[in-house]
Order: structure tokens, then C-alpha cells, then sequence
């Protein structure tokens, strides 16, 4: 898999830079398979790694700006929208190089789940409150923070 930005804003760009060059780390995939189990999915870590390591496509990472009015307190940051295509709302993307990452390399492992209809390695819900802690996006975001 390899994220694709071609927007302006470098933050974004070293996040991007950043994560492609985990997505290209065998050592990355090693630590997934060590993680014991994954909450809310029948797939084990290793074959998640597997999954993630082996997907081949190309992903378009764009950028949007959104303010709640339901919600203003609340800012969800990105959102993938199939296999091949990563949003980020600028208005709460972290300037943070660690926390951009877990966000991109979490929507990385989203974007692979959507490679085929039948699996199922995600979140329940995007109002996390610690019960999607242990699910594979938010793991995986996680650990790629120790490759920053």
C-alpha cells in the first residue's frame, strides 16, 4: 500500500512520507503479528499483517474542512471512504508527527479491510471511549507510533 498527497500543506506531506516509509518496514509487520488478538474481528493479528503488508493499492490521501454544528466540541479527523481513498479534515488533523501517523496508519488498516467484502477488522464506531482500544485500526495506529 502506498498513500498518495498531493496537497501543499507539509504537515500532512512528512505525516504521509512518514507512514509510507512504516508501510515499507518489515519490521513493522513483524510487531503486528506479536500482538496476541484483536478485538471485534474473527482475524488473527498475522493474518491482518499479512493483509496489510500485502495490499498492493494506491491510496489518495485528500483533505477537507468540517465543523459539526450538532456537535462543534467534536471533531472527527479523517474518514476512509473506500480502498482507495483516505479524507482528513484539516481542522482537526494534529500537527504532531506521532499522532498523525497512528491517524493515517489507521486508516491505512481500514483501507485494507475494504480490499474484500468479507472481512471485517474494524471499529464498531468512530465515538471511541475506550471499547474500540483494542480493535486492529486503532493497534495498529498505535504501535506505528513507536516507528516515528
Amino acid at each position: 500500500m502506498k498513500l498518495i498527497f498531493k496537497g501543499d500543506q507539509t504537515n500532512i506531506k512528512t505525516a504521509v512520507d512518514k507512514a509510507n516509509e512504516i508501510l515499507n518496514n518489515p519490521a513493522f509487520f513483524e510487531e503486528i503479528k506479536k500482538i496476541p488478538a484483536f478485538y471485534n474481528t474473527q482475524l488473527t493479528p498475522v493474518q491482518i499483517s499479512d493483509i496489510l503488508r500485502d495490499a498492493k493499492q494506491d491510496v489518495q490521501v485528500e483533505t477537507y474542512w468540517r465543523l459539526n454544528p450538532f456537535r462543534p466540541g467534536t471533531c472527527v479527523n479523517a474518514k476512509t471512504v473506500s480502498a482507495t481513498l483516505i479524507k482528513l479534515n484539516t481542522r482537526c488533523f494534529s500537527n504532531n508527527l506521532k499522532t498523525a501517523v497512528n491517524t493515517l496508519i489507521h486508516e491505512s488498516v481500514h483501507a485494507a479491510d475494504f480490499l474484500d467484502g468479507n472481512w471485517d477488522f474494524t471499529h464498531v464506531d468512530n465515538s471511541n471511549e475506550g471499547e474500540e482500544d483494542g480493535t486492529a485500526p486503532w493497534m495498529i495506529g498505535k504501535l506505528a507510533e513507536q516507528f516515528v
